[in-house]
């Protein structure tokens, strides 16, 4: 389409308000494109991997959702799957760019527990540096 960016999603017509829960992504798949198309037509079906994952769903005390992302390995788009011990996405959200999602919060999530650990080094240095001149 000319270079333009395509997004896939569902537009809803005049929504009055958006209402959204806290997804916790206990997981991730990626799935071949095939198998992604699949759950995409047929999210009622029992899929395999989401009955394997399905001790990992469930909402807590909090309304946080428990979820499985599954993403399409190929065309990143995924779903939020949250079965409540089904294995079938009993509740479940598409949603686009779902693999660059999840690799940029791995990344982030990388550098962030580096830098913590740099840290931690540095402040162990420290400390070492005056406990050796308190000893002195």
């Amino acid at each position: 389409m000319n270079g333009k960016l395509i997004i896939n999603t569902n537009l809803l017509r005049k929504e009055p308000e958006y209402r959204t829960n806290s997804c916790v992504v206990e997981k991730a798949a990626a799935v071949s494109h095939a198998g992604f198309e699949s759950l995409k037509r047929h999210p009622l079906q029992d899929n395999y991997l989401i009955e394997a994952n399905a001790d990992l769903m469930r909402c807590d005390s909090d309304n946080n959702y428990h979820c499985l992302l599954i993403y399409d390995e190929e065309q990143g788009d995924g779903m939020l799957i949250e079965s409540e011990g089904a294995a079938y996405a009993r509740y479940s959200q598409y949603v686009p760019n779902a693999k660059l999602l999840y690799e940029d919060h791995i990344r982030t999530l990388s550098q962030t527990q580096k830098q913590e650990s740099t840290e931690q080094i540095a402040a162990e240095e420290i400390e070492e540096e005056i406990q050796m001149d308190i000893s002195m």
